[in-house]
C-alpha cells in the first residue's frame, strides 16, 4: 500500500475559504474512494485552527467539523506532529507528498519522492 502525506496549510482558508473547503472535502473523497491501495496520512499545519480564529476566518467550524470527521471515519491517519522534525520524519516514510506549497514540499522533492501541489481553484467533480 503506497502512502500519501497530505499538507494543508492556513493561508487557502484565509484567501479563498469556500474555495479551500470545497478542495479539502474533494480531496478527502478521493482519498477515501482509494483507500484500500493508498493510505493518506493528512497532516494540516498545527497551528491552522488557532489562525482562522485569529483571522476571523468564515470556515472554521466547518473545518474544524472536517477534520474531526476524518478523525472519527478511520480510513486514514491525522498527523497532528506540531515539531518539523518529527513531521519530516512521518513525511519521508512516504510514497508521496500532495498538498499546499511549503518548505517540507522542496525537502521530500529533494530526496526523489514525487510532489504535487493543489490548487484550491481547480476542483475536479
Amino acid at each position: 500500500m503506497k502512502k500519501v502525506f497530505y499538507y494543508t496549510d492556513v493561508l487557502p482558508f484565509l484567501s479563498k475559504p469556500k474555495a479551500a473547503i470545497a478542495k479539502l472535502k474533494a480531496n478527502l473523497e478521493i482519498f477515501k474512494e482509494a483507500s484500500e491501495n493508498i493510505e493518506l496520512i493528512w497532516h494540516p499545519w498545527s497551528r491552522t485552527e488557532e489562525f482562522m480564529k485569529l483571522n476571523k476566518c468564515t470556515v472554521t467550524d466547518e473545518y474544524k467539523k472536517i477534520v474531526e470527521e476524518y478523525k472519527a471515519a478511520g480510513w486514514g491517519i491525522l498527523d497532528e506532529t506540531t515539531n518539523v522534525a518529527d513531521t519530516r520524519e512521518v513525511m519521508m516514510a512516504c510514497d508521496a507528498f500532495y498538498g499546499d506549497a511549503c518548505d517540507l514540499a522542496f525537502e521530500i522533492k529533494d530526496k526523489g519522492i514525487p510532489v504535487m501541489l493543489q490548487n484550491v481553484d481547480v476542483l475536479n467533480n
